[in-house]
């Protein structure tokens, strides 16, 4: 029997279009045509409005900690640090590992990573040595600076300030593991797949960034419709959130003890 491929995985998302064009019928733009009259595909400015309107959107969901901004990361091979002095820094961004001496970056010998281009800010960190397949111990974030300590086998703690990681710096290359909020690319055309045919890749949002669409078109003509536009939105948006947060707080339903708190024969106090 012949080998047959399974298909490539697709997700049901829907298409920028099915967004401008459910703005267009929302502004009374869709008269003649739902391409438009006005906020056409190809005036230069709609696709800036639905770039603007799509960071929006992405502002209001990433705010409330809808978990399509966060993303998982392991870097590896850290330099060691380079000076021994408690007041000593290391600095990791997304140009260059600084080991308190020296810069080092994908692009020098020796190299060291960076941050990714779409890394917002660092949620959690872990580190383990370099090479080993040990579990990562969590690294603890400061909130103001990092402590004066003496160099050691860890980091141990991390500071996020000025677009950058700071850490004490370990005396053993390190690995470090993250996890960290990043936004979505926005809409561009790509060779021949144009901007307004690409998914929207978060589920069931057509309807709410087709608000926001609108209130970008509105607002700079001064309509009172852009703030309607914007509550509304953000409304349809809490609803995409509150679908998530009441999925991951669903219970197990489990049987009760048959007494007390103890196991299958009840308690023993």
């Amino acid at each position: 029997m012949p080998s047959i491929p399974s298909p490539a995985p697709t997700a049901p998302f829907d298409t920028v279009e099915g967004a401008l064009n459910l703005a267009r019928v929302r502004m009374n733009d869709a008269i003649q045509s739902a391409g438009g009259d006005i906020l056409t595909d190809a005036q230069p400015f709609t696709q800036t409005m639905a770039n603007a309107a799509w960071r929006g959107l992405q502002d209001f969901l990433a705010n409330m900690g809808y978990t399509a901004f966060k993303k998982p990361l392991v870097l590896t091979a850290f330099p060691i640090v380079a000076s021994s002095d408690p007041a000593s820094q290391t600095q990791l961004n997304w140009s260059y590992f600084f080991d308190g001496v020296s810069y080092y970056s994908p692009a020098t010998t020796p190299t060291a990573p960076v941050l990714p281009q779409d890394l917002i800010l660092p949620l959690r960190m872990w580190e383990r040595l370099t090479g080993t397949n040990s579990s990562f111990i969590p690294m603890e974030p400061c909130a103001d600076a990092l402590p004066d300590v003496r160099k050691g086998g860890l980091n141990r703690f991390w500071l996020w300030e000025n677009n950058t990681i700071y850490m004490p710096g370990s005396l053993f290359s390190m690995d470090l593991r993250l996890e960290y909020s990043a936004y979505l690319p926005d809409f561009v055309t790509n060779g021949a797949i144009q901007w307004y045919t690409l998914p929207i890749p978060i589920m069931r949002a057509m309807d709410a960034l087709a608000d926001f669409i609108c209130a970008e078109a509105a607002g700079p003509r001064g309509d009172v419709d852009a703030a309607t536009f914007i509550a509304s939105g953000e409304k349809k948006a809490r609803l995409i959130f509150n679908q998530e947060v009441s999925q991951k707080q669903r219970r197990p339903v489990n049987r009760r003890p048959y007494a007390g708190r103890g196991g299958m024969y009840g308690s023993y106090s």
